[in-house]
């Protein structure tokens, strides 16, 4: 009888010592879930600024282009306004934004409508490589984890 309760308090005592790790485990794991979901809501809040930026920065170059590729029923002065516009936004604001497959279409772009859009001023390519930097490094900064 005594091998039976020293065994069922074996038993006991294993039960409980394996309740008290499987608890420290789930906190454990619980705490590091809120811990990893809390870093991706700031990488997100961080990030916010940059795509809404993208964003209107994309919607004005849409309006532009589709002002270039469809000038009938449009002046020609909206017409010469929206290409200046699309250099513009090329060579700087969309140039630090955009993503590869963006700029590709937008080159793209450019040579189907108007060759001489991509033709870049030693200025205009420095404006470019800069807004291109900065895009860059804006990125990269926003995706630090604090």
């Amino acid at each position: 009888m005594a091998d039976a309760k020293s065994t069922l308090e074996l038993v006991a005592a294993t039960v409980q010592v394996l309740s008290v790790v499987s608890g420290v485990v789930i906190s454990v794991l619980s705490f590091n879930s809120t811990r990893q979901k809390e870093a991706e809501a700031r990488a997100l809040e961080a990030a916010k600024p940059f795509h809404d930026l993208r964003r209107s920065v994309y919607q004005r170059t849409i309006k532009a282009a589709a002002t270039v590729a469809n000038p009938d029923g449009h002046t020609a002065a909206e017409v010469a306004k929206a290409r200046q516009d699309f250099r513009e936004l090329y060579v700087a604001e969309l140039a630090m934004v955009e993503d590869a497959q963006v700029e590709g279409a937008m080159v793209a772009f450019a040579r189907t409508v108007d060759p001489k859009l991509i033709d870049l001023t030693p200025s205009q390519l420095a404006a470019l490589k800069l807004a291109h930097a900065l895009g860059a490094s804006y990125t990269s900064q926003a995706s630090l984890k604090p």
